[in-house]
């Protein structure tokens, strides 16, 4: 029984081809305990890191102190500074730059939130329950507000507030509505209902974390309580940390640049020289053809690059060594097949000639006749063979692969062919799947390849012999067998059958394309 499985084939070297790489591999330079080009770049690239991070900190922590005992002076004004003014009413004198940054601005107001003076010249004003929600000035009470919308698209606000009263610790929260109702919870403030404004306020620190917002309570000179209602945008602390981060970043990138200069010298001085050598081995080889095998001794991962490429010439020798038993063969075939059409040339020439000359009885022409035909034909597939082979070997050649539902090519083929079984008084069974099997295939050349199994089956089994034909799927390959009860492939043949001209049976004239 015969069986032609296609499916997916991962080509191996010859053993040919093994033997002399072992060979090879036996004669190769033994590697030496030595420094690795990864320690070195380990080595290089920690001790360069530690080197920039340290010098960063050192950087860091010295213009930190020059700020500290303000030999750097970033120092801007404060607002306690500036209190008597604002008792006395001198808010002209105040300067506003200074204490509460470019865009900062200042409102006095009464203690039930009258506007009293605006630094921008618009006053705002203040009820009494929006002045409570505005932080003092030096506290540390944090408000957070968080906004949450369920899959009905009802609004939620949940507001935390942590504060000191009494030197006493507190956290408090609230969840209110849409409508800034109170649902559960109680900041401290002890009121059932926000409005926008309100709301907005408490969610002034969640918004603007840069800027604070708050207020300052002074007594004016006939002692009446007031409050600085401010935005400071100077953010002192912020500007001077930033402006030393950036004298850090300035002089770090400086020593950067310079240790990483003296680091890259280092590295290529051990990298040239090895890479160097390789290099003008590989040119030589590329120009020159220079297939010798290069030494080296250095690093282990140049050793090992070396190795590769010494592992290439011993394949490329070994290929070049294949190319020409390939050729030794093909002279072979083709001095084969010219013994091969000589025989039927020979008969050809003989039996026309006996035929011409009238030695051949009138009773025995047909006969003559009919040899000639057949040779002729013998004569014909030789050269088809041979044809098709040479096509298939050409360097133009190229499949024209289409992705196809194989299991409906070959089943189309089969029913296309199967009235030649009856004929021919052979049987014919399938077991072709009925899902759809796509692959990328050359559609003509695989119905000729199954041509070929149907004549070659028509062929060699006898009369009333079945031929199998079946396509499954098989995990991601699609699996095509071609079987019959028929006498089979000697076991003698079975590893050169697709040779090219090669059969089953060992006589000289019987060739085939090795389809």
């Amino acid at each position: 029984m015969k069986f032609i499985d296609v499916q997916s084939v991962d080509g191996n070297p010859s053993d040919k081809t093994k033997s002399k790489s072992k060979r090879v591999q036996r004669k190769l330079i033994k590697l030496e305990n030595k420094p690795s080009f990864r320690g070195l770049l380990i080595r290089s690239y920690v001790s360069f890191t530690l080197i920039t991070f340290l010098s960063i900190i050192l950087i860091f922590l010295l213009a930190n102190w020059l700020n500290r005992y303000e030999t750097i002076n970033l120092s801007t004004a404060e607002l306690p500074d500036y209190v008597e003014y604002f008792r006395t009413g001198e808010y002209a004198k105040i300067p506003t730059s200074s204490i509460f940054g470019v865009d900062g601005w200042f409102e006095v107001v009464k203690a039930d939130g009258t506007s009293v003076y605006s630094s921008t010249g618009t006053s705002q004003g203040y009820s009494k329950n929006q002045l409570a929600l505005i932080k003092k000035y030096g506290s540390d009470e944090v408000v957070t507000t968080t906004e949450y919308v369920d899959d009905a698209n009802v609004v939620t606000y949940v507001i935390t507030r942590s504060y000191t009263q009494g030197g006493k610790k507190h956290n408090a929260y609230v969840i209110l509505d849409e409508d800034f109702n109170v649902i559960n919870g109680d900041l401290g403030y002890e009121v059932d209902a926000y409005t926008q404004d309100e709301y907005d306020l408490l969610a002034w620190e969640s918004e603007h974390q840069k800027d604070v917002f708050a207020k300052y309570l002074f007594a004016s000179t006939s002692g009446e309580p007031m409050y600085i209602v401010f935005l400071d945008t100077n953010n002192n602390v912020t500007f001077q940390f930033g402006y030393i981060i950036g004298i850090t970043i300035g002089i770090a990138v400086i020593i950067y640049g310079f240790v990483m200069a003296l680091y890259i010298q280092y590295i290529n001085r051990n990298v040239q020289q090895p890479l160097i050598a390789i290099s003008l081995a590989m040119r030589r080889f590329a120009k020159e053809g220079d297939r010798e095998h290069i030494e080296y001794k250095g690093p282990i991962e140049f050793e090992q690059l070396a190795d590769s490429f010494n592992e290439m010439v011993t394949l490329l020798n070994a290929s070049e060594n294949e190319k020409a038993e390939i050729e030794k063969r093909r002279q072979i075939m083709l001095a084969g097949l010219s013994h091969d059409l000589k025989t039927p040339i020979t008969i050809i020439q003989g039996f026309s000639k006996a035929i011409r000359d009238g030695v051949v009885a009138d009773k025995d022409k047909q006969k003559y006749l009919d040899l000639i035909v057949s040779k002729s034909e013998n004569m014909g597939e030789l050269i088809n063979s041979f044809y098709e082979f040479s096509k298939l070997d050409h360097p133009d050649f190229a499949f024209d692969k289409q992705r196809a539902d194989v299991a409906e090519l070959v089943r189309s083929h089969i029913a296309m062919i199967y009235g030649e079984f009856s004929i021919r008084g052979y049987n014919v069974e399938t077991d072709i799947t009925e899902e759809q099997l796509f692959a990328v295939v050359d559609a003509p050349m695989m119905a000729r390849v199954i041509d070929n199994l149907t004549s070659n089956f028509f062929k060699y089994t006898p009369v009333g012999s079945t031929l199998f034909v079946s396509v499954q799927k098989q995990d991601d390959n699609v699996k095509i067998v071609f079987a019959d009860n028929g006498p089979g492939i000697p076991k003698d043949s079975r590893k050169d059958i697709f040779e090219p001209f090669v059969v089953g049976e060992k006589s000289r004239n019987k060739q085939g394309s090795g389809l």
